[in-house]
């Protein structure tokens, strides 16, 4: 299991000196304020694509997810529930360092067979988006050893972390706002945890854990997530080991906004240990099944992201006109 305390240690001492990653336009890049870290030190962490490659050579990196066991990853439900076209066509990459390295020959991509998430989700704004949270089964296993396995928070944990005030940390490869990237590399940030009841604008739930960052003085923005982070973890240091406590979820509208009450919200795994143990003893029923047959056969409808009626050239006419960074899947809220 990832053992990092040296990264806190140099997070710290990099964002004291400025190390932001922003953009010239205002709205940050990736993880807002983030610097970069290794994959080596979180071997659990995964990333969603959108993966046609070997038919149409389309790919999209869009949500974040950790690795639960050889056939498992765990990830946000709003980032695969709804949009047939992404969820057809969803291939896991385990322990992506650069965002482009599965172009790379040798690196691994496997298809999404099975997706859960509970009864209770609902996609809503209005509603704080609840039990946002998946587990994707893979069609084959990934080639990862178990110690590449996440560790996640138990409830027994809880009265440890769940402190108004204690240090977390959150990565990812998350999108730009405005369709420009300045790297391909994971992203890593600093965020202190809130009482829910300072997250007023969040409208935050008890199994959710709000978090704020501190303001960078080069960007003027918070530490927070970003477009296309969703999914991915956030964690807790317990005794110099990262223990997953967290799924990206949602956040202001704008990405660091340096006048919000909070910077990012996140679906508290612990709350949903015996959910979780359900799925991956097979106690549970998938919400959706997908096939080579569904691939080989799909039709995208109106409905999904890939397609609108002002999309002429439809899915493909969308990729070719935004390239690598036209779907945003944080959610964010107004505040």
């Amino acid at each position: 299991m990832p053992r990092a305390l040296s990264v806190i240690s140099c997070l710290i001492g990099c964002l004291a000196s400025g190390g932001a990653v922003a953009n010239s336009g205002g709205n940050s890049t990736y993880i807002v304020n983030g610097i970069n870290v290794s994959i080596e030190d979180f071997p659990s962490f995964s990333s969603l694509y959108f993966d046609q490659l070997d038919t149409s050579g389309l790919y999209q990196n869009y949500c974040g997810a950790t690795i639960l066991d050889a056939y498992h990853v765990l990830t946000a439900a709003h980032c695969v529930e709804g949009d047939s076209y992404y969820y057809t066509y969803t291939s896991v990459a385990p322990q992506v360092q650069n965002e482009r390295q599965v172009l790379q020959e040798g690196a691994e991509l496997v298809r999404a067979s099975e997706f859960y998430y509970p009864d209770g989700f609902v996609d809503s704004e209005a509603l704080s988006w609840p039990d946002d949270i998946a587990i994707i089964k893979l069609e084959q296993p990934l080639s990862v050893p178990p110690s590449a396995h996440v560790t996640l928070a138990t409830p027994s944990d809880i009265i440890s972390y769940n402190v108004a005030g204690i240090e977390m940390f959150t990565i990812g490869h998350g999108f730009t706002t405005d369709s420009s990237d300045t790297t391909n590399t994971l992203q890593g940030v600093i965020q202190t945890l809130l009482s829910n009841s300072s997250c007023r604008s969040a409208d935050i739930g008890s199994r959710q854990l709000c978090l704020q960052g501190e303001v960078d003085f080069q960007s003027s923005l918070r530490n927070s997530t970003c477009g296309g982070d969703s999914g991915g973890p956030l964690y807790w240091n317990r005794g110099g080991e990262y223990i997953q406590v967290g799924i990206t979820s949602f956040g202001p509208s704008l990405c660091g906004d340096p006048n919000a009450d909070y910077s990012s919200a996140y679906t508290e795994v612990a709350e949903y240990s015996t959910w979780i143990n359900r799925v991956l003893t097979g106690q549970e029923l998938p919400k959706i099944v997908v096939t080579q047959s569904n691939r080989d056969n799909f039709v995208p409808s109106d409905e999904d992201n890939g397609i609108s009626d002002d999309d002429t050239g439809g899915a493909v006419g969308l990729f070719s006109l935004f390239g690598f960074g036209v779907l945003v899947w944080l959610r964010r809220r107004s505040t």
